[in-house]
């Protein structure tokens, strides 16, 4: 078996892990959960080899596991897939691949292909054509990347950071599935995720963690999503989530006429037609790589349209931003992670000019300031202003992005994915401080794979499937026609 002793690690001040006992069996799938902050991410790392621990140590079938070495994890046969990719952007993904375990020293391209093909076909999903770079592929995309690229190393312990966070619910099954068969294998499965319900489904036993410590370990058959969450969050009352029904709303804020991007020889976006309105919230649907990403791109300006008109408001107020995005890839286009959390704080117009900073100079203590006042507002656990975000757990740099965009108080935000990685505790509050930025007279754009979080949060539902948007009327919200109607199926 997989077990850790007496795991103690701190960071600064930050105690992560406090004497931190694991251990996960051969043909077992063993669930990770807690909050955002209570230490899942720090183990799993010291699992990889990635964090030394300060005291304690890991052990697979008794002998003792190099710690603070990736590669001697590695080869005792411990593989991790991580909540953020790790890939190299400017490569084709073939070329990542072989970088794995698909090939061996003298590699073949076309070997790494075919073999790549045959197991993602097993997990469900197809592969982009040969020689496509990874950085125009979505998220959902380049985590199954990664996690073909850690199968390839066929691992004894295989460790999924939120791996389910970007599959579409076709996908769920067959993923389970390939799981399922792993431990079939006798093989040692980690799952840390937030989905206590796919946890349950999966899993044969379940350890919760709070503040650094284990809370309890339970055997998945004997308990149920109340009492993970109850554990999770201990005393605190989880907030109140609500449906959102509709209302008079007010002017149009941002507006696409029959807006088309073309992406090579492919249609990204075909003549979509949007509008959000000051008060509401907007939802899409769709598989992940359905023109999402694109559409976010084009409203927020990044990238021009091939045909079709995209209009944004003309404020008075200059200092005011016209649009905030909270991007799908926090690492990547939400944050700078080598920038400490009040420098990337300052990142928007409206936060400098409400410092006063003027001519390019930013007053350090007010940003300080600032930025202490909305990590405790937002409950982001840091270790303080100069702490870098590259620091933070996932969800924690999740909650610094929205924490950014809301204190904006731009006329329209985009956000998509916006509680992926997010504990129920941490998601149920930033839905909340969503639906009150709309009643404020906030427009919102909520991309998401979630279908119960855009059917409790949106007053209009679309579905995106191959760059052309349906709406969903009123009387035919439910999971099954959205199910069809994102697969691609007439109704």
């Amino acid at each position: 078996m997989l077990a850790a002793k007496a795991i103690t690690k701190r960071f600064g001040q930050t105690l992560a892990l406090a004497d931190v006992d694991f251990c996960a069996r051969e043909g077992e799938i063993h669930a990770l959960v807690g909050e955002n902050g209570a230490g899942k991410s720090t183990l799993i790392n010291i699992f990889a080899g990635r964090i030394r621990p300060d005291y304690g140590h890991v052990t697979l079938d008794g002998a003792t596991v190099g710690a603070g070495s990736a590669s001697a994890a590695l080869a005792h046969g411990i593989a991790a897939v991580y909540q953020s990719p790790m890939l190299f952007e400017r490569m084709a993904w073939e070329e990542n691949l072989a970088l794995g375990g698909f090939s061996s020293r003298h590699f073949n391209l076309g070997t790494v292909v075919t073999d790549a093909a045959a197991l993602a076909g097993e997990l469900g999903f197809t592969l982009p054509p040969p020689g496509t770079f990874v950085d125009r592929r979505s998220v959902a995309e380049r985590v199954r990347l990664e996690i073909l690229r850690a199968l390839s190393f066929r691992p004894r312990v295989l460790i999924l950071d939120e791996p389910t966070s970007v599959l579409s619910p076709a996908q769920l099954e067959p993923f389970l599935h390939l799981l399922r068969r792993l431990r079939s294998q006798g093989r040692i499965v980690i799952i840390v995720t937030h989905k206590l319900a796919e946890a349950l489904a999966v899993a044969d036993r379940v350890t919760v963690l709070r503040h650094g410590r284990v809370a309890a370990e339970r055997v998945a058959t004997l308990t149920g999503e109340a009492e993970l969450a109850q554990l999770m969050i201990g005393d605190v009352a989880l907030p109140h989530s609500t449906t959102c029904s509709s209302s008079n709303h007010g002017a149009t804020v941002v507006e696409l006429l029959r807006v088309t991007l073309k992406s090579g020889e492919r249609t990204a976006l075909d003549e979509i037609s949007l509008t959000l309105r000051a008060g509401s919230i907007v939802g899409i649907a769709g598989v992940d790589g359905n023109g999402q990403q694109e559409l976010v791109e084009v409203i927020a300006g990044v990238r021009a349209p091939t045909s079709g008109t995209v209009r944004l408001p003309n404020l008075d107020d200059v200092a005011k931003d016209v649009l905030a995005v909270i991007p799908q890839n926090r690492d990547v286009e939400g944050l700078i992670l080598d920038l400490s959390l009040w420098e990337n704080l300052m990142l928007s117009r409206s936060l400098r000019k409400r410092l006063g900073a003027r001519h390019g100079w930013i007053h350090r203590s007010r940003a300080a300031q600032l930025c202490q006042e909305l990590t405790k507002r937002f409950s982001i656990r840091g270790r303080g202003p100069d702490a870098l975000a590259g620091s933070l757990s996932g969800g924690n740099r999740q909650r610094l992005v929205v924490a950014r965009a809301l204190a904006a108080a731009p006329a329209a935000i985009v956000a998509h994915d916006i509680c992926r990685g997010l504990d129920l505790s941490a998601a149920a509050e930033l839905r909340g401080r969503l639906r009150d930025y709309a009643a404020g007279g906030g427009a919102v754009l909520l991309i998401s794979t979630d279908l119960e979080e855009l059917l409790a949060q949106c007053h209009r539902l679309y579905v995106i499937n191959r760059g052309r948007l349906t709406e969903v009327q009123a009387e035919r919200r439910d999971l099954v026609e959205i199910g069809l109607l994102m697969s691609g199926a007439s109704r």
